[in-house]
């Protein structure tokens, strides 16, 4: 009985209410909110909770010291497609550069997000995507120990993931209904879940299996487990058969029996519970409550001793705990509560009197948690159960400025473990054999190495790229950001070395980088402006909105701009770039196809060229220089020989007057134009083709077919296709390109569930992508435009007002997501311009237009940079003379492979980058 009457030095510890003016205030809150996740989460350094937002799919993200109301313009994190259910911070990256924040949505979606630790002046873009589920995400949680460990939680599976080399280890599906929620123990060796099935589990992920089980709480809503601390001890929350809330006290090594059942209430909202491991603190709030409970756990009867609650004017959203590294220690603070309310945050800080603080008082602050890994991912699933190392809270022992590290925090002062290894998870896949977990077996994927540097001349689509896996996992929908990054960072400004990859070389060659174990991209910060008024060309009248979906909308190149009119005779409009403005109110020339337009493009080595495909024919226009005066009736040539209508054309990449184009004949026709025939008919599509690509160097022709099937023809070799496999399902549409130098196809289409979807295939084996995401749900296709110098992919629809960007790898996880643009209004298309157009000095990598309904904007793509007055030939590789033929149409007929010659982008008044970080070094 002793024990029972034991003093406690946590007992009289009280929540200190800040009055209103110490609230973060002037948030949204969304009204309902119905997950498993407790709607807020911080770490050191930020806050994020739930916004309110259409669909739920935006996170707030606020500074940790933020106080008073909070400006509307503050950028959001729009995460997800649907409702961001659950959250979580990496414990370990608290004191470095950045943060790793993970979400899970009822978009069936899982993402990493990296958070800078300053101010979030720019909404992050997503870091990676892990995969896609057929179920909504339910919760998610980072391993205690072992760095970039994940587990999360869909429908009756928990799934443990390496996101260092973004491959999932593991699948535990013992589970009869949906898993409702899941908690690590301290040393990461087992889980505990709660499910709908009324029970509560205790799991080796590693091996697999259910180590015991017991009956839980005897009513279906909503329940959570807890594993407290370093004791032999669960927790569960939930509601009994007579519907009041309760909670349970567990013994994991025998389940069979309960150690304590209390009823709390009768209240109908789910208790989310916090522990705290170092002083044994628990707190259990109620979603819809005005209280916060206060507990003492103990490791004997009665084993929780209710303390002073606190009573609160506002009603519980969420709760989420500050990490004890931030505690103020000096003031006696033990412990930090968030509560999110109504349109604000409450920071609850719970002090343990004392007559003085002049001191640190070194009985109520044991050693905590360091922030370090104690282990390796690999190291975790070769069987390592480690602790974390601990530091002590005292301020004269504690580091003045930490350490900055992979794995996060500063080093250890006190350490009651041994140091963690090196916390760097090395991107690459391991080659352990995954021990299979029920009945759902998880192999491990092997990839080939690295690619070569590229010659001169494009490879051939025969290049070794790593082979998809068995069953590729569909990766996960991306959310609808809005603004694109723009703050010059250390990371992208002075420590992306030139030497990662030299000038010389092209983007394709260019070294991975890699942000906490994940790969990244330099052009992850991507920024697009729209140019000034000045060069906008305005008051357009009569734009086509309805062109057939495989028509890219318009079309520009350095000198000029088609844009199909909604007028009778298949018109087109012309505008000169170097004449903006307002276009005058009685119309323009045009030229006149007498038919409705079906596709159209320009001549890549003539800016004066332009090719229409009117009905079944195809007529090519030279517009005269300095542009229309009269409207044009006569075609310089018409090319006939389809029988149906012509949906897409294509000029070749390096050959003048070769051109291909797509009809509803279900064949591909290659054109010489110089000899104004028809050169080849391929053959082997049984239904409407949506889009073909040349390869880089001209060799081969890439389709994708309303059959569900994608193609890659030899033209000159065979009529028939060289390889084939399954592409994107339904007859929605579907694009195709070239990637990587023609290792690669990215090609775009529609899921089942109808998502905008991309997908990657290597392009010497079409069996099954490498990877494939979901971007969004939207009726129109995406119309994809690649960069072969970044790797960027661009990527926008008809009527959408986003332009999504990914950066394209011939390595894990294969697609980057990069920042993306969101614009006031939607657009009608796209087009880009050549790279020779691009100031290279104001850090450009892309130029386009985008159409309006109206007027017609120029577009700017950059990466914001330091120091501007250096070239980043880090970003420009010598680039391809793609505006200039490297071959005739003969040539490329009798047999020749010819690329165009590269150039440098570097202005001659300019120096490299590569000096200046040489420099650097040298001092």
């Amino acid at each position: 009985m002793a024990f029972r009457f034991k003093a406690s030095k946590y007992k009289n510890a009280a929540a200190k209410v800040p009055k209103k003016d110490g609230w973060i205030t002037d948030i949204s809150v969304p009204r309902g909110l119905s997950s498993q996740g407790n709607h807020i989460k911080a770490n050191c350094h930020h806050i994020a909770y739930n916004h309110d937002s259409p669909g739920g799919n935006t996170l707030g993200i606020l500074p940790l010291n933020s106080v008073g109301r909070q400006d509307r313009s503050t950028p959001m994190l729009h995460a997800h497609a649907d409702f961001v259910t659950d959250f979580d911070f990496s414990p370990f990256d608290a004191f470095t550069e950045s943060s790793l924040l993970v979400t899970g949505s009822q978009d069936c979606s899982v993402k990493l997000w990296t958070i800078p630790s300053g101010p979030v002046l720019e909404p992050p873009s997503a870091t990676a995507t892990l995969t896609t589920l057929d179920r909504r995400v339910e919760n998610v949680l980072w391993h205690p120990t072992a760095e970039n460990i994940l587990g999360f939680s869909s429908d009756r599976s928990v799934r443990i993931w390496d996101v260092g080399v973004q491959q999932e280890a593991y699948v535990l599906e013992d589970h009869s209904d949906l898993v409702q929620s899941f908690s690590w123990k301290e040393d990461g060796s087992l889980l505990a879940t709660s499910c709908k099935d009324k029970k509560i589990r205790v799991l080796d992920p590693r091996a697999g299996s259910t180590v015991q089980a017991g009956e839980g709480h005897q009513n279906v809503r909503d329940s959570r487990v807890l594993w407290l601390g370093e004791k032999d001890m669960l927790l569960s929350v939930g509601f009994s058969k007579m519907r009041e809330r309760q909670y349970i006290v567990w013994d994991p090594r025998n389940m069979g029996q309960t150690l304590a059942t209390e009823a709390l209430d009768s209240n109908t909202g789910p208790i989310m519970p916090l522990y705290d491991a170092d002083t044994g603190m628990l707190f259990l709030a109620g979603k819809g409550d005005s209280a916060v409970r206060y507990f003492e756990v103990t490791s004997k009867h009665p084993y929780l001793t209710e303390c002073q609650p606190h009573m609160s004017s506002e009603q519980v959203k969420g709760v989420a705990m500050v990490p004890k590294r931030a505690m103020d220690v000096m003031t006696g603070e033990v412990n930090r509560v968030l509560l999110l309310v109504h349109q604000a945050i409450i920071p609850l800080p719970y002090i343990v009197p004392r007559k003085s603080y002049r001191d640190f008082h070194e009985d109520l602050y044991p050693d905590t948690a360091s922030g370090q890994p104690a282990m390796t991912a690999q190291e975790w699933m070769d069987g390592g159960n480690n602790l974390v190392t601990k530091i002590s809270l005292d301020p004269k022992k504690r580091p003045t400025a930490p350490v900055k590290q992979s794995g996060g925090g500063p080093p250890p002062q006190a350490a009651s473990a041994p140091p963690p290894s090196k916390p760097m998870v090395q991107p690459k896949p391991s080659t352990q054999e995954v021990e299979p977990v029920t009945s759902t077996p998880v192999e491990s994927v092997k990839e080939d190495s690295k690619p070569q540097p590229a010659a001169v001349q494009v490879p051939k689509p025969s290049v070794q790229v790593p082979k998809p896996a068995a069953t590729p996992a569909p990766a996960p929908k991306a959310s609808n950001s809005e603004a694109t990054a723009n703050v010059p960072s250390e990371d992208t400004a002075t420590k992306e070395s030139p030497t990662e990859d030299s000038a010389s070389q092209k983007g394709a060659n260019r070294k991975s980088m890699f942000l906490a174990g994940l790969p990244t991209s330099k052009f992850r910060h991507l920024k697009c402006t729209t140019l000034h008024k000045s060069t906008h060309i305005v008051n357009i009248r009569s734009l086509n909105v309805s062109l057939y979906g495989e028509c890219d909308g318009f079309h520009a190149n350095p000198d000029r701009v088609a844009v199909p009119l909604s007028v009778t005779g298949g018109q087109i409009a012309i505008f000169e770039v170097s004449q903006p403005g307002r276009l005058p109110d009685t119309g323009v020339p045009t030229v006149q196809n007498g038919t409705t337009v079906m596709d159209f493009c320009w001549d890549p080595f003539n800016t004066h060229r332009l090719a229409v495909a009117a009905d079944a024919t195809i007529n090519i226009w030279n517009i005269p220089e300095g542009g229309l005066t009269e409207t044009l009736t006569e075609p310089e040539l018409s090319l006939r020989g389809h029988e149906e209508k012509i949906y897409c054309m294509k000029f070749h990449p390096t050959a003048s007057d070769i051109m291909a184009s797509a009809s509803f004949d279900m064949s591909v026709r290659v054109w010489d134009l110089s000899a104004e025939q028809q050169v080849f008919k391929l053959r082997g599509h049984t239904d409407q083709i949506f889009s073909l690509a040349w390869s880089p160097d001209g060799q081969y022709l890439a389709t994708v077919c309303k059959d569900g099937s994608i193609r890659i023809y030899n033209p000159r070799d065979s009529t028939r296709p060289l390889r084939e496999g399954d592409g994107p399902v339904g007859a929605r549409g579907a694009r195709v390109v070239w990637a990587c130098d023609g290792k690669c196809l990215a090609v775009t289409g529609f899921s089942k569930s109808s998502t905008r979807t991309v997908f990657v295939f290597n392009a010497e084996d079409l069996s099954a992508p490498l990877t494939t995401v979901g971007i969004d749900e939207s009726t129109t296709i995406l119309v994809p435009y690649y960069d072969e110098d970044s790797r960027v992919l661009f990527l926008t629809g008809k009527g959408d007002s986003q332009i999504f960007s990914y950066e394209v790898s011939t390595e894990k996880p294969y697609l980057i997501e990069l920042a993306t643009t969101a614009f006031s209004s939607p657009h009608q298309g796209v087009s880009y311009l050549p790279k020779k157009v691009c100031n290279v000095k104001d850090v450009e990598f892309a130029q386009g237009f985008k159409l309006n309904k109206t007027t017609l904007e120029p577009l700017s793509f950059t990466v914001p940079r330091i120091k501007m007055e250096f070239f980043q030939d880090d970003l420009f590789p010598d680039t391809r003379a793609c505006w200039e033929p490297a071959m005739t149409a003969q040539e490329w007929l009798e047999g020749g492979n010819k690329v165009q010659r590269t150039i440098s982008l570097q202005p001659a008044d300019m120096k490299p980058y590569y000096e200046y970080n040489f420099d650097k070094t040298r001092v």
